[in-house]
């Protein structure tokens, strides 16, 4: 799998240093889902920024921030992150130091206390602001399904839902393809439509943000 992806990659790169700009006309999506196990690309960290201003968009999906340093080192996953123009994180790791910096990636607030003191008949209220995280490494932790952090490069990280394919515009085409080459599709499209449905209920039970 990383043969043919580095195949593919490559003849798009020569496709685009001959064309107008230096970039390809219309731009090359590359998912590389699941990258640390099935397309361990060694050079990735170090063509990510390049590939993107030849108009080949890479996208690196992985499980936990120790699985691609597994595959690239610290240095080199760190290079990967500091060259991904959009970064999301959607909950369900347990790995403090990777959620500490992502935290202080998102930021603090301020936050107004008051206290108030009584004396000789007298009661006085002071009013301080306190500087706290927006998300604390505990709360991107316990982050709930159908929730995601995305930061992207010029704007302020967001907190945003996710949309199941079931519930989007291409529902029935996904529906199809995965009838068509799923040898178990018919499974597949059951669990995901009940994960769905269970996202669903636990965001609707949410209090109003």
């Amino acid at each position: 799998m990383t043969a043919l992806t580095v195949a593919v990659v490559e003849a798009a790169e020569d496709l685009a240093v001959h064309s107008p700009g230096g970039r390809l006309a219309t731009p090359l999506l590359g998912v590389l889902d699941e990258a640390a196990n099935v397309c361990r690309w060694r050079e990735l960290p170090n063509l990510y920024s390049h590939y993107g201003s030849r108009g080949i968009v890479l996208m690196t999906i992985l499980q936990s921030w120790s699985q691609g340093v597994d595959v690239w080192g610290e240095s080199g996953m760190k290079k990967l992150w500091s060259a991904a123009n959009i970064k999301c994180y959607g909950g369900g790791v347990s790995e403090a130091a990777f959620l500490e910096d992502l935290s202080r990636m998102v930021g603090e607030y301020d936050r107004e206390s008051s206290s108030l003191s009584v004396g000789r008949g007298h009661r006085t209220v002071s009013r301080q602001l306190q500087r706290e995280r927006i998300l604390d490494v505990a709360d991107l932790a316990a982050m709930p399904k159908g929730r995601a952090l995305v930061l992207a490069s010029g704007s302020r990280p967001a907190l945003i839902r996710t949309q199941p394919w079931m519930s989007g515009p291409h529902a029935d085409a996904v529906r199809a393809s995965i009838t068509a080459h799923d040898p178990q599709g018919e499974r597949t499209i059951r669990e995901a439509e009940t994960e769905a449905l269970t996202v669903s209920s636990s965001l609707a039970q949410e209090p109003a943000s």
